[in-house]
């Protein structure tokens, strides 16, 4: 049966951070490799399929915040987590001072997060399922 990618952030069925157009996006941005080039070979049901398992393995990390909400199949996106480099010395106006834009909202999903996701795709499809076919 063939893998479909839900990446609904925050969605109770979605297996995914990022669809397979993203990916594809992003893995077309990198630098030429042995693994970069496999991405393209094959159908896109593998590609999919080394998605959501990358976004499982991923999903067994300890990430800071909780979820945002009870009912989400992935762990992001979480509540309570600021974005990097958005330190603001904010002595003079009292601490603590918290600016809304400094958090992740609770629909979004950080880029590290994708990007993440992408490269333990793109090494997953090469190293792991290409062997697994070809035994």
């Amino acid at each position: 049966m063939a893998v479909t990618i839900d990446a609904t952030a925050g969605g109770a069925n979605a297996n995914s951070y990022i669809t397979l157009t993203e990916a594809n996006t992003f893995v077309e941005a990198m630098i030429e490799s042995t693994d970069v080039g496999k991405w393209t070979t094959g159908t896109d049901d593998s590609r999919n399929r080394a998605l959501t398992a990358a976004a499982e393995r991923l999903d067994r990390e300890r990430f800071l915040g909780a979820r945002a909400t009870d009912t989400q199949a992935r762990q992001w996106p979480r509540t309570g987590v600021r974005k990097p480099d958005t330190y603001v010395n904010t002595y003079a106006t009292g601490f603590p001072f918290r600016i809304s834009e400094d958090y992740f909202t609770d629909t979004e999903i950080p880029d590290q997060v994708k990007r993440a996701q992408i490269e333990l795709a793109v090494y997953l499809k090469t190293t792991r399922m290409e062997s697994a076919s070809a035994g």
